[in-house]
């Protein structure tokens, strides 16, 4: 149940809301349906939980339809569209979207890479001082940070 509680909050997950900085580190794949679910689903939610991950044809209309029932606003139209869209960029068989870890805040790193608080703080707080990392390697040897949880989503980040 919690699993499909995430995943209901990630499916419209898409109004970024914060800076333009922030907006360029978290932009969606273009293609057809990116304008309507970024108008259907960026009412309530932000990019940071979508990029990444990856859900079958049937989960992501899943997802939508509790949406719906949540009161998203939109023609069946849209919704149709908006679960074309995400099943086509965010799925298995789709190409996994990168993250620029130079690039985002603590609370994104924290959403994007599923990472506690503090380590999420830590890579920020290391990046402030040292510059731009260069390599999952360099991210890994922050202090505090788990070189495992890095490594698993090393095919995510780009730098």
């Amino acid at each position: 149940m919690r699993i499909y509680l995430l995943m209901a909050t990630a499916v419209c997950t898409l109004n970024l809301g914060g800076t333009q900085a922030r907006a360029q580190a978290l932009a969606l794949p273009a293609g057809p349906g990116k304008v309507t679910t970024e108008k259907v689903c960026g009412a309530c939610h932000g990019a940071e939980l979508m990029i990444g991950r990856q859900e079958s044809r049937e989960t992501w209309g899943a997802i939508v339809d509790d949406m719906m029932q949540r009161g998203a606003q939109g023609t069946q139209d849209e919704f149709y569209e908006v679960v074309e869209y995400l099943s086509t960029n965010f799925s298995k068989t789709s190409p996994v979207t990168k993250i620029n870890v130079n690039e985002l805040t603590a609370k994104d790193l924290e959403k994007v890479l599923r990472l506690p608080e503090v380590q999420a703080i830590a890579i920020v707080k290391y990046r402030d001082e040292k510059g731009s990392f260069k390599s999952v390697d360099e991210l890994a040897k922050v202090p505090g940070v788990d070189a495992a949880k890095i490594a698993s989503s090393k095919n995510r980040l780009a730098f």
